[in-house]
């Protein structure tokens, strides 16, 4: 069973197999909040495919927040063509969940070629294949600080059947709001050593 380790956060993303997209600045807690699923979900036999498209040194943060990595596959991706291909090959499991961290930083890069465009939108449509299939897809994706804008966002937010925004508060808090579909409830938290500590009270606007 997938989860936040937040219950009404659960109830909203993950009631039946979705296709998620998280997105905030730089620091906002994107590869945290993939993390925590990875720590909080009940996998049994099932498995979750996570790969990234950044730095590696996030497996130090797995080795510290003590998840159980024996039903978790973990994979880099080099370019937007060997993404694909991780995908693809995520086909061979019993996958409940492929997180990708983050699906637009290769994306950035390629994207000033008519080829880089196509491999994007061949991904998204790869992914709508295993969503059919009943797995969920969660990725991050990065903003461009200085204009606070999603890269690909003209193509992710059709895709994306939730999208949710993470930002940062004063005093270390984070929040995390779903603007798709639109609503006004807010969940706050922290991240700890041991991960992210739900900050229980109603943030409701």
């Amino acid at each position: 069973m997938l989860s936040t380790c937040n219950a009404k956060l659960d109830e909203i993303l993950f009631s039946k197999p979705s296709k998620i997209i998280i997105y905030g600045i730089a620091g906002s807690g994107k590869t945290n909040f993939l993390l925590n699923i990875l720590k909080c979900s009940k996998l049994n036999n099932s498995k979750i495919v996570f790969i990234s498209t950044e730095d590696p040194v996030f497996l130090n943060r797995v080795m510290d927040l003590g998840i159980d990595s024996s039903n978790i596959y973990f994979a880099f991706a080099l370019s937007q063509e060997h993404l694909l291909s991780l995908i693809l090959e995520s086909l061979k499991y019993d996958v409940v969940m492929v997180a990708i961290d983050s699906i637009n930083h290769l994306y950035r890069v390629e994207s000033e070629s008519n080829k880089g465009i196509n491999i994007f939108v061949n991904i998204l449509v790869i992914l709508d294949a295993l969503h059919s299939k009943g797995i969920t897809i969660v990725a991050s994706a990065q903003v461009k600080l200085e204009e606070n804008i999603v890269a690909g966002f003209e193509y992710l937010s059709l895709w994306a059947d939730k999208i949710i925004e993470l930002k940062i508060l004063p005093n270390k808090m984070r929040s995390i709001k779903l603007v798709k579909p639109l609503s006004q409830h807010e969940y706050r938290f922290v991240i700890t050593s041991k991960g992210i500590e739900w900050i229980h009270r109603d943030f409701s606007m």
